[in-house]
């Protein structure tokens, strides 16, 4: 039997604050991605009213999770991931935002096979 350990837990309320602080900005067409070393192994999703309704940003939210899964076994432990929505998501496809966070990771220098 096999068990999959929780390495992630989400940011929580002044965490985003302090990570927004002490991160590097990566800006991509449909996510804008904040990556800290202070917090840890920590991952937060965020979008404004300004994607959409609370049906556009809950399927953003849903696809740059499922991104975030795809290359999360790839992912250094030790640094905390933002992940921030852009307009231009409302439409997209999880494969468009995936190319385009592994496009993001690259130019930190985390090489997804």
């Amino acid at each position: 039997m096999y068990f999959i350990v929780k390495l992630w837990q989400r940011l929580r309320g002044k965490e985003f604050e302090e990570a927004f602080k002490s991160s590097k900005k990566y800006f991509g067409h449909y996510i804008v991605l904040f990556i800290s070393d202070s917090l840890g192994n920590k991952v937060g999703f965020v979008t404004s009213k300004k994607v959409g309704g609370a049906v556009q940003r809950n399927r953003a939210r849903r696809i740059m999770r499922e991104a975030f899964l795809k290359v999360e076994p790839f992912l250094p432990a030790d640094k905390s991931y933002i992940l921030v929505a852009r307009n231009s998501i409302n439409g997209k496809k999880m494969q468009d935002v995936l190319n385009d966070f592994i496009r993001m990771l690259r130019e930190e220098g985390i090489n997804i096979s």
